[in-house]
């Protein structure tokens, strides 16, 4: 059956995560009158359909539904970040590219020893400490490291040189006299152990490479919402959005929550499969799964110390069940039962 124009508008607005009102405001309009486009209770104005096409990232034609390509996602732009600025490696040949995303936290982290390396040294000189330039530069490059671990994603790894660089550099500095002797390295070693059992046991995440054909994504992506037909994949950094999940039929969900703040909202979901599952990563931000109460929520065995908050209670007999995986560094994952 050919997909109308209002159920093509609501696709569009869903996959950049606008609500209704948020949509209307754009466009100058009420929220009641996208409701009735959305479902084909009236039509836009005309002068309102190239507005439309520039919101979407889309072309006039392709909203009225006389081209078959897909409808491609608008380019959200970072108006802080200068043009000729890389984010990654991206190597295109004809239609194909390749992007890698690699972010700014390697430079930032660097800087950071730098600056603490430089400080501590003169900090030293100044004071007359008896402390030698590489007794400073080791245990901080540790303590820099792990902090870069746990910023990313929580390790026990990245712990154990956090806390270990931490201590060998007050101990450096005679600024503590605790004296740990032997009991340091199978310290170290028992951290090492409990991260690569922790990493064995958790499941693989989507890497960050991406081969793109036809320009069918955006260079730079700060939101990235992918809809199938049967499940769903969000990844959300620095910043907010909603999102809602309308699929006949939920089989699996992934979201990716860092240093911001998401909803999703599982209200239009119909029913869910017998093994349907979300993974959940959420690192310095928050997340909220809004579920209808016909449906239970039940964390996976692998969730049992992240940090999950339930509000409300779903029906004494569900009609499915969510398996929900969590991994939570330093943030909070809430399921608000509707």
């Amino acid at each position: 059956m050919e997909q109308t124009l209002g159920k093509r508008i609501q696709l569009c607005r869903k996959s950049l995560g606008l609500t209704q009102d948020q949509l209307a405001e754009k466009l100058g309009v009420t929220a009641q009158a996208v409701s009735k486009w959305e479902n084909d209770q009236s039509c836009p104005d005309i002068a309102m359909l190239p507005k439309l096409a520039e919101i979407f990232g889309t072309s006039t034609d392709a909203l009225l539904g006389y081209q078959t390509e897909p409808v491609h996602e608008a380019t959200i732009e970072n108006k802080a970040k200068e043009e000729n600025e890389p984010e990654g490696i991206h190597v295109q040949k004809g239609n194909w590219e390749f992007h890698y995303e690699n972010g700014r936290r390697g430079g930032l982290f660097f800087a950071l020893l730098v600056l603490a390396v430089g400080s501590l040294t003169m900090l030293s000189e100044a004071l007359s400490w008896d402390v030698s330039f590489w007794s400073i530069m080791w245990p901080t490059a540790l303590l820099v490291f792990g902090l870069q671990g746990l910023f990313s994603k929580f390790s026990f790894f990245s712990l154990g040189s956090t806390l270990f660089g931490g201590y060998f550099l007050l101990d450096n500095l005679n600024i503590i006299t605790l004296d740990l002797g032997d009991m340091i390295w199978p310290a170290i070693v028992i951290l090492w152990g409990l991260s690569l059992l922790a990493d064995a046991l958790r499941k693989p995440k989507k890497p960050k490479y991406k081969f793109i054909h036809n320009n069918n994504t955006n260079h730079a992506p700060v939101r990235d919402f992918d809809l199938e037909e049967d499940s769903f994949d969000i990844d959300v950094s620095f910043g907010e959005a909603s999102y809602d999940i309308p699929l006949s039929m939920l089989r699996k969900g992934n979201i990716d929550c860092s240093f911001g703040e998401v909803v999703v909202d599982l209200s239009e979901c119909e029913e869910v499969a017998k093994n349907c599952s979300i993974d959940a990563d959420c690192s310095f931000g928050e997340l909220c799964l809004r579920v209808p109460k016909k449906f239970l929520v039940r964390p996976a065995e692998s969730t049992f110390c992240a940090s999950v908050n339930v509000v409300g209670q779903p029906d004494s007999n569900p009609m499915g069940t969510i398996i929900l995986d969590a991994d939570v560094s330093f943030g909070e994952i809430t399921i608000e039962y509707i």
